[in-house]
């Protein structure tokens, strides 16, 4: 495939991404890169992990929020009523990228995240089979509220240019009565036909809510899905799961767990029908944190996740990453791949890939905020390294 270096297309696009101050950062020793994806003056760039995150050879594809930079309050400093579906393209590695809206290509349905108005279109059935092994595909699962629901998916076959959809998710939860489905994407694909999603699940029950994980399966193309089994204990709030298979017959999901803060990890070895917890994989702090797994080439499992307080260990808040060579079972001390460069609690999110370079390109949301002389605005950034180096 050609490498096209889309840096160069126009001012423009420079002035649009922030590529112009790319701020590419390596630390000679492990050739780590921080590369700026999405930046733009008095604009929020957030949450890659709601949408997700796909390549193929050396383009890689990935969904964020994109809204007005809103001062106040103590949360995410962004306007609600402006958020927008957008994609970042890269086609050389993760090195320099490209913006896309997301209602052009075809996100058409609105949610709390893409505030789309009256151009938003209601979900319809899916009537035609997905082919899940379409090298061109990109699928994506969206929730329209965060407890709720309801969630529906997308695909492309054409590398996200352009989405069909959107299309009802609906499961039926034997002995369970959820207000809704509010997931985000992790699936695994398993045949043509055949894929398996883990789904976050919303439940209310007088003043109490919460949420829980749910493994499910399509064998006729997303046309119709069948529930597995529930991830974890019943009553605990659980969201946010990333997934990996193992073998044909084992799969291990990382969940983000709040109220206490944990990330845990369970496995199953009968192909999604039970789960055994294993030991957590790592320590996390604030509301808790999404996980972005993934299995390496060489069969080690790689966890990249984020920390938003400073006290939580000794090298603070920042971009950290962790690896297991017996698939879970015990995983090794955490690497700061970022850190100490003035970025305050609001950061993380993460999605990951590895290339056929064997690098991993890692996508998360970031700041400097805590640096007097940076601006304050959240952007999307990359962090290129090499796992063979740890």
């Amino acid at each position: 495939m050609q490498i096209i270096h889309v840096i160069y297309l126009s001012i423009f696009f420079i002035s649009l991404t922030g590529c112009r101050d790319r701020n590419i950062f390596s630390d000679g020793e492990r050739d780590v890169q921080h590369v700026k994806v999405f930046y733009q003056e008095g604009k929020y760039g957030g949450w890659p992990a709601n949408w997700g995150m796909w390549s193929w050879d050396e383009e890689i594809l990935v969904g964020f929020t994109h809204a007005d930079h809103k001062e106040g309050g103590s949360s995410h400093t962004y306007d609600v009523k402006t958020g927008l579906a957008k994609f970042a393209r890269s086609l050389d590695g993760g090195n320099s990228w490209s913006v896309e809206d997301g209602y052009d290509a075809g996100i058409t349905e609105a949610t709390w995240e893409h505030n789309i108005g009256d151009k938003s279109k209601p979900s319809k059935m899916l009537t035609t089979s997905i082919d899940f092994t379409h090298p061109d595909l990109a699928l994506t699962f969206r929730t329209c509220h965060v407890l709720d629901g309801p969630s529906s998916f997308y695909y492309s076959y054409n590398r996200g240019r352009n989405w069909e959809g959107a299309y009802k998710l609906l499961v039926d939860f034997p002995g369970r009565n959820p207000v809704g489905i509010v997931t985000r994407t992790d699936y695994i694909i398993d045949g043509q036909n055949e894929l398996t999603a883990f789904l976050t699940v919303g439940f209310r029950e007088g003043d109490n809510n919460w949420r829980e994980v749910a493994a499910v399966r399509t064998t006729d193309g997303g046309k119709t899905w069948e529930h597995l089994s529930w991830i974890g204990p019943r009553g605990v709030n659980s969201i946010m799961p990333s997934s990996a298979r193992l073998d044909p017959s084992r799969i291990i999901t990382i969940i983000r767990r709040t109220k206490p803060p944990r990330m845990v990890s369970y496995l199953s070895e009968d192909n999604g029908l039970t789960w055994a917890q294993l030991d957590d994989p790592v320590q996390v702090d604030a509301n808790g944190h999404p996980p972005a797994l993934i299995k390496l080439n060489d069969g080690r499992l790689c966890l990249v996740y984020l920390l938003r307080n400073a006290e939580t260990v000794p090298e603070g808040i920042g971009l950290y990453v962790t690896f297991s060579s017996d698939n879970g079972q015990t995983w090794d001390i955490p690497v700061q791949l970022r850190g100490n460069d003035g970025a305050n609690w609001d950061i993380g999110y993460p999605r990951a890939v590895q290339l056929p370079d064997g690098n991993v390109v890692a996508l998360y949301y970031y700041n400097n905020a805590n640096d007097q002389i940076r601006p304050p605005y959240r952007y999307i950034a990359a962090t290129l390294f090499n796992p063979d180096n740890y």
